[in-house]
């Protein structure tokens, strides 16, 4: 079971709070604040900041989504089709900021469904989501990333 991120901020933001510049992965390319702005694009997309296509084919969106909703973990070093190999360059210029707008995104994020739940935004690998599905999303995402940066166990 992933722990209910988007819906403890403080939390999320204690965890964060443990990570600076320098701060090392203990798997993948990223360094905290390239993880930190690639957590940020996903809750753009959810927020409908962002439009997306839906990459998987459709044949295979019911596996696709079985995954999302098991407690199956995203495996490591697990780079998605869309994404490139290199991480982007940092677009904020410090950690801090990038924690400060994260947050920022999720409260926008909470906002933006608020009343809409049932409504669908597509997500390129899992297809059309509604709120329940986005939560697991981010949540399942943003546990992948903390366990990558030793941030949970």
């Amino acid at each position: 079971m992933f722990y209910t991120w988007v819906d403890d901020k403080e939390k999320l933001q204690e965890r964060l709070g443990l990570l600076n510049a320098s701060s090392s992965a203990l798997w993948g390319r990223m360094n905290a604040q390239q993880m930190i702005e690639h957590l940020i694009v996903l809750f753009e997309i959810s927020n409908k900041k962002q439009e997306t296509l839906i990459l998987t084919p459709e044949k295979h969106l019911p596996k696709s989504q079985a995954f999302l909703m098991s407690d199956e973990l995203l495996p490591k070093n697990f780079v998605a089709k869309f994404l490139p190999i290199d991480p982007s360059p940092c677009v904020y210029s410090s950690i801090e900021e990038a924690i400060s707008k994260l947050v920022f995104y999720l409260d926008s994020y909470h906002t933006y469904w608020k009343g809409r739940e049932e409504e669908t935004l597509n997500h390129p690998v899992f297809g059309m989501l509604n709120k329940v599905k986005w939560d697991r999303v981010h949540n399942k995402h943003i546990h992948h990333h903390f366990l990558q940066f030793g941030l949970v166990k």
